[in-house]
């Protein structure tokens, strides 16, 4: 069975191809902060907390322990003949949910994510399809619905995780050439997350649209400039002041900058893998 983060919670069972969602707030409050620290032993004061806040109900342990009985047969019921019993254990007042990393969508989006920082170097345009793949398991936003200080903690990270990865892929698009690929997306990205100005600096690039061939697939090689066709504004030809001379002088100042551009995106998407990768073995 997969626990799905990246959306709103689902408990879903790869064999009936099923999902099943939680109708009770409370249950959905329950199962993000025990998914917040899987295998972990979370202790019954902070799971009240997490269900009731400040203002818990009388007899607050025998009402999470109700709670809890009902989780553990809503997991046996979205996994018919799995280990839903065993999965939530109680202990020493608390209670512990045991989980797998395969189990975990946020762990496969995480995998995608360090996959793709092995390959940013050597081949950033696989590289950038490793992490689209990786974003592709999001639904909506990180454990979407109730959730208590746990759940709220988690769905930032794993938010932060995903824009960091979402810069990487344009990043490595603009590596690529794909600048007209990447434009719908990265003015959607800039009209949800105004504060965040990477997305602006991308966008710009990408409307400016340097053209410059990837490296082969697999190789580490230089990026090759393109030279621009005739006519092209930007081919700085015998028409500008200055004369031929000047105008080519102009044009290869310029590719020499497109260049190092691309250089600087290639060294920043690996920045932001090497971080993501950072935060998720912190």
């Amino acid at each position: 069975m997969q626990f799905r983060m990246l959306g709103p919670l689902q408990m879903y069972d790869d064999r009936r191809r099923a999902a099943t969602e939680l109708t009770s707030p409370l249950q959905q409050r329950l199962l993000k902060a025990l998914l917040a620290h899987p295998n972990t032993l979370v202790p019954a004061s902070v799971l009240v907390r997490e269900l009731w806040g400040g203002r818990p109900p009388q007899k607050a342990g025998n009402a999470l322990q109700a709670h809890a009985s009902r989780l553990r047969r809503a997991m046996e019921r979205a996994e018919p003949g799995g280990p839903g019993a065993a999965r939530l254990v109680a202990r020493d007042a608390g209670y512990l949910l045991r989980v797998g990393p395969e189990e975990l969508d946020s762990a496969r989006f995480r995998l995608g994510v360090r996959r793709a920082r092995a390959l940013a170097g050597s081949d950033p345009e696989e590289a950038g399809l490793l992490l689209r793949q990786a974003l592709s398991r999001w639904r909506g936003d990180a454990l979407a619905g109730p959730r208590g200080p746990a759940g709220d903690a988690l769905a930032v990270v794993l938010e932060q995780e995903r824009l960091g990865a979402l810069e990487a892929v344009f990043d490595l698009s603009l590596l690529t050439g794909q600048h007209r690929r990447i434009v719908p997306e990265l003015r959607e990205a800039v009209l949800a997350h105004p504060a965040r100005p990477r997305f602006r600096e991308q966008l710009g690039r990408a409307l400016a649209g340097p053209r410059v061939t990837p490296p082969p697939a697999g190789g580490g090689r230089a990026l090759r400039p393109v030279p621009p066709a005739p006519g092209d504004a930007r081919s700085g030809g015998a028409g500008r002041d200055g004369g031929a001379g000047s105008g080519e002088l102009d044009r290869l100042r310029a590719l020499v900058e497109r260049i190092a551009s691309d250089q600087h995106a290639l060294r920043s998407a690996i920045a932001q893998l090497s971080e993501l990768v950072g935060r998720t073995a912190a």
